[in-house]
């Protein structure tokens, strides 16, 4: 047989079992708020450092609008699995007992109430937006979003009763925040990062608050709460453990990855045109470096912060008071520190 005939049969057996390989591929559905949003970004990275492949699956991820929208995906049967911030999925849990977190994904939530600019010198403190017109992504009693959870219980301390400010529906994404700020529809938005320092730095806000700043974090119980928590449905664990344990390992992978490597390599891995934006994430992630877990283990310490943060948002609510966070968690996968 002629030696490039030879060579062709073999290629061609090669990609064939490639192909049947892809094809016998489990595919594993993750559904998180974005996309951008820095909390999420270990999501976007899994399938472009090759963690899925790693572990002989697809992770396919789709994105929701908000917190509440995922998890509304996860318990109607349009994912596997969520990413969401662990007081979300609390809130959703006190009304549907099956959601169950199985491992975390952030160490220090970034979450900044931005003001618009031209309220700058006029508003020093949240007390001072009584009146004010405030952007909510969700303003939702059946399931509080975690950015709704930090914003009611921000005002609440600064004086301010739900009565005595307007509330607007403003979209997560840059544009929605940008332009209503801007146009002053939105006297002040709960925002994320990277939307809050682009924010910032094009002066169409300034930041009253910002949970990374370790002052902050000192004037509120719980502030150091889990953010990103990777959330499925008890039911569907109990039915397929093994995907459960596949898709921690996958998660895991990647924090660890990620850890390993400096900002700027992680920020190459991903589809970002514009250099200023890339820039502006790659400071971002070395001004917050324990912005996302190390190892993807559990804290017992930020789990119990957690707690305190939701009982003291929910001030009010007998069932959230009643609540205990390890009743939803399950870390025979994830594993556990203190």
């Amino acid at each position: 047989m002629p030696p490039l005939r030879l060579l062709a049969i073999l290629a061609a057996l090669v990609l064939g079992i490639t192909a049947a390989q892809a094809q016998q591929r489990q595919r594993i559905t993750l559904v998180v708020p974005g996309p951008g949003a820095i909390s999420y970004l270990p999501a976007e990275l899994i399938s472009r450092i090759g963690a899925d492949r790693a572990e002989g699956v697809e992770v396919q991820v789709t994105y929701a609008t908000g917190g509440a929208t995922a998890l509304a995906d996860l318990l109607e049967n349009n994912a596997d699995f969520a990413v969401t911030g662990m007081p979300a999925a609390m809130s959703t849990q006190l009304k549907d007992p099956r959601l169950v977190a199985l491992a975390p994904v952030n160490d220090l939530p970034l979450y900044v109430l931005l003001v618009r600019k031209g309220l700058q010198g006029e508003v020093r403190k949240v007390g001072d937006l009584r009146g004010r017109a405030i952007g909510f992504h969700s303003d939702s009693t059946a399931t509080k979003t975690t950015s709704q959870q930090v914003l009611e219980l921000m005002f609440r301390r600064g004086g301010l009763k739900p009565d005595s400010y307007r509330k607007v529906v403003v979209g997560r994404r840059w544009e929605s925040e940008s332009l209503m700020l801007k146009n002053g529809e939105a006297d002040a938005v709960m925002s994320d990062e990277p939307h809050a320092s682009r924010m910032v730095a094009e002066k169409i806000a300034f930041p009253l608050v910002h949970l990374g700043d370790p002052e902050t974090a000192r004037n509120f119980a719980g502030a150091g709460f889990l953010r990103g928590t990777l959330i499925s449905r008890r039911d569907l664990v109990e039915k397929d453990p093994a995907r459960a344990a596949v898709m921690v390992r996958i998660l895991q992978r990647t924090l660890q990855w990620m850890a390993a490597r400096p900002p700027e390599e992680i920020v190459a891995k991903l589809d970002i045109a514009s250099a200023d934006e890339r820039a502006q994430l790659v400071a971002l992630l070395r001004k917050y470096p324990r912005q996302y877990s190390a190892d993807g283990k559990f804290s017992t310490r930020q789990l119990r912060e957690t707690e305190i943060f939701f009982i003291d948002s929910q001030a009010g609510n007998q069932a959230a008071e009643a609540f205990r966070i390890e009743s939803m968690v399950i870390d025979k996968w994830a594993g556990r520190k203190n």
